[in-house]
């Protein structure tokens, strides 16, 4: 994560260096390392590690409290009026943050509303009260231009979305890349960034706490299990010939550690997915106790098998230990997992436990996960 001194030195290097040491921080990170809140007289920075920069560049938005003059500098920078009344989101895991701030009502549009879980989201849509705009290359700009919002959110200034179309337009597309973050808690945390833009950091805080809490209480479940009753775990599935195996420093490594599990790739020093072939996959996991993958369409251990018989020489496939991250799909095929799941990241946990260690969690019922039926 940058340290203080690696933002001033950041700042410096763009010509604001004397504003770049933070009066007075109101955010403060435990767990995000993508972002960063500075706070001054009547307005505040609010700095974003571009996705995929190997450097630590950073995108700027400058929010201006409403009734305030906009600062001086910060050229190129989008100037954004704070509190936010309306915004357009790009992504259904954007969603969450704006319930949990309680801001539905700022809410005028969304990508595509098929994918949308939150009934709250999909009632006001029914009302008229939401738009869909679409997102990347789709996007339907004469209709964000008719909303006038004061933000869109979306993932990446990638050349295949809509940053540059939407920056062109004189649109502040604000990036949220809660996603680069090896950790679930990491990866919440960033509802504290949202939380910024409607001065709502207070509100995002208490939330952002509560949660962590949550999934310490449970973490602690498994804290003392001895080595040899850890179940042996492998993640994911072939996808085009390729199988995307977890690093062992990303997200859902942690959140198998922190159930207790033995995940085969957990000493594995990656953040990111790894691709293997099936063959390297099979000669490390064929002997693995439980399998949890997410495949939306696969229901049944008939399902595993039809896609690919090599399936079928699994440990877990014959024992009918295979769990799919599913449950929770709705008439679309939109997955709740990538929609509140990552907001309860101490209901994922649970879930894990429920599954390797039933014993810790006789009373949870799974929400995310499903075991396949046989």
């Amino acid at each position: 994560m940058l340290n203080i001194r690696s933002w001033t030195r950041l700042f410096c290097g763009i010509g604001i260096c004397v504003a770049a040491i933070p009066v007075h921080a109101q955010v403060s990170l435990k767990y995000a390392e993508g972002f960063r809140v500075d706070y001054f007289d009547g307005y505040k920075v609010v700095a974003v590690v571009v996705p995929g920069s190997e450097t630590g560049e950073t995108l700027q938005y400058v929010l201006v409290q409403r009734g305030r003059k906009p600062p001086d500098g910060y050229e190129g920078d989008p100037r954004i009026r704070i509190p936010v009344r309306k915004l357009i989101t790009t992504s259904t895991t954007h969603l969450p943050h704006i319930e949990k701030l309680d801001e539905l009502e700022s809410l005028v549009a969304v990508d595509n509303v098929r994918f949308v879980n939150s009934s709250a989201v999909r009632q006001r849509f029914a009302e008229g009260k939401i738009s869909e705009v679409g997102r990347g290359r789709s996007i339907d700009m004469e209709r964000v231009l008719v909303l006038r919002p004061d933000i869109v959110m979306i993932d990446a200034p990638s050349q295949d979305n809509a940053y540059h179309t939407l920056q062109q337009a004189g649109v502040a597309a604000v990036v949220n890349a809660a996603y680069t973050e090896p950790t679930l808690l990491g990866r919440v945390e960033w509802l504290k960034f949202v939380g910024a833009f409607f001065n709502k950091e207070n509100l995002a805080a208490a939330r952002f706490d509560s949660i962590a809490a949550r999934y310490d209480a449970r973490r602690l479940l498994t804290a003392d299990l001895l080595p040899d009753s850890k179940p042996t775990v492998f993640v994911g599935s072939l996808w085009r010939g390729t199988w995307f195996m977890s690093g062992g420093r990303s997200y859902p490594a942690q959140l198998l550690e922190d159930a207790g599990a033995n995940y085969l790739w957990g000493d594995n020093e990656s953040r990111r997915s790894l691709s293997l072939d099936f063959e390297a996959v099979y000669e490390k996991a064929h002997d693995a106790e439980v399998w949890i993958t997410m495949r939306n369409e696969w229901r049944a251990i008939g399902d595993v098998v039809a896609e690919d018989e090599r399936y079928g020489k699994f440990n877990a496939v014959g024992t009918g230990r295979v769990f799919n991250a599913n449950a929770r799909l709705n008439e679309h095929g939109g997955n709740d997992y990538w929609e509140t799941g990552l907001i309860e990241p101490d209901v994922l946990l649970a879930d894990i436990i429920k599954i390797l260690h039933p014993d810790l969690a006789p009373d949870h019922q799974l929400k995310y996960y499903r075991k396949l039926d046989p």
